[in-house]
C-alpha cells in the first residue's frame, strides 16, 4: 500500500480484536514513530511500547478517555529535561508536542498499510500513568496510541467535515489557478530581508533563557542600517526605533518583547507589500 492510499485510508477505530501483535510487528510500528521529525533535530521523544494484557488493562483503568479496546497501546512521551535543555520553553511546550503528533500519525499510516486500526487518546491523568508505568517526573506522556486488527464489525466512522483550506493568505478559498508572477525586487531588497531575518530571529529565541541572544540580533541590525543616509524610509524609521527601545531588553523583558511583536508585524507588512502581495 503506498502512502496515498494509507492516508486515503487511514481513520480512528474504537473496536478491536482481541489478538496480540507480533514483535515484528512492534518493531515496525516503533520503527514509523523513530523516523518522525524532530524539533531541533533533538532526540527528547520517548516511545513505551505496552503489550502485557495486564498493563493494558490498567492503563485503560486509568484513562477514562480511552474509550477502545485495543490489545496494544505505544505512548509518546517527552524527556523534558532533555527538551528544555536542548530548546528552552518552547521546546519544552510546543516543539515536543508538534513532534509527539507527528511520531503518532507516523504510526497511524504504518499500522494502515499493515492492516491494523488505531485510535489516539490524550491523557490528562499523568500521575496515574507515572505510578502505572514507572514513568520518572522528568518525563511528560503525551499521547497514548491504541493498535490493533479492527473488529470484524468497526465502530461507525465519523463523518469528516469539508476541509477549510485557503490560499496565501487566510480567508481567501484555495483555487486551482496559479498566481501572478511576483514584481521586481525594490532597490535595497537585500537589505531589508536581512534586517527582516534579523528581527524575526530575535523575536524567535524571546524565550530561551539567556536574553543577550535577541539584543545582539537586534544590535547587529542597529549596526547594518548604520547608513542612515542610504536607508529608504521604511528602515530608516526601523532604524530610529530600534535606538529608542533596543535597550529596553535588560529593563523590561516582557515589555522588550511587545515591542518586538510590534516591529516584527511592521515588518512583515512591508515584506508582504515590497512582494506585491495586495491588501485584504
Amino acid at each position: 500500500m503506498d502512502v496515498h492510499e494509507a492516508i486515503r485510508r487511514r481513520r480512528m477505530h474504537r473496536a478491536f480484536r482481541p489478538d496480540a501483535l507480533g514483535e515484528d510487528v512492534l518493531a515496525e510500528l516503533t520503527w514509523a514513530a523513530t523516523r518522525a521529525p524532530m524539533g531541533g533535530a533533538e532526540l527528547v521523544r520517548r516511545i513505551v511500547v505496552i503489550s502485557d494484557p495486564a498493563v493494558v488493562r490498567t492503563v485503560r483503568e486509568v484513562t477514562p478517555s480511552f474509550l477502545a479496546n485495543a490489545p496494544v497501546i505505544l505512548l509518546i512521551c517527552t524527556d523534558l529535561e532533555q527538551a528544555t535543555a536542548a530548546m528552552g520553553e518552547q521546546g519544552r511546550e510546543i516543539l515536543s508536542l508538534l513532534d509527539a503528533g507527528a511520531a503518532a500519525e507516523n504510526v497511524a499510516l504504518a499500522a494502515t498499510a499493515l492492516g491494523l486500526g488505531v485510535c489516539f487518546v490524550r491523557s490528562v491523568n499523568d500521575a496515574a500513568l507515572r505510578a502505572v508505568l514507572s514513568l520518572p517526573a522528568h518525563v511528560r506522556p503525551d499521547l497514548l496510541i491504541g493498535v490493533g486488527h479492527p473488529s470484524p464489525t468497526p465502530s461507525p466512522a465519523i463523518r469528516q467535515p469539508e476541509p477549510v483550506v485557503y490560499h496565501d493568505r487566510f480567508g481567501n478559498k484555495r483555487k486551482q489557478s496559479p498566481g501572478a508572477a511576483a514584481p521586481p525586487s525594490p532597490p535595497d531588497a537585500d537589505r531589508f530581508r536581512l534586517a527582516l531575518y534579523l528581527v524575526a530571529s530575535a523575536r524567535d529565541c524571546l524565550e530561551e533563557p539567556l536574553i543577550y541572544g535577541p539584543f545582539r540580533m537586534i544590535e547587529g541590525l542597529s549596526r547594518l542600517l548604520a547608513d542612515g543616509a542610504g536607508l529608504d524610509h521604511f528602515l530608516s524609521a526601523a532604524k530610529a526605533d530600534i535606538d529608542k527601545e533596543k535597550y529596553n531588553v535588560m529593563a523590561d523583558r516582557q515589555a522588550f518583547g511587545r515591542w518586538l511583536d510590534g516591529l516584527l508585524a511592521r515588518f512583515a507588512s512591508e515584506a508582504a507589500r515590497r512582494n506585491g502581495v495586495e491588501e485584504s
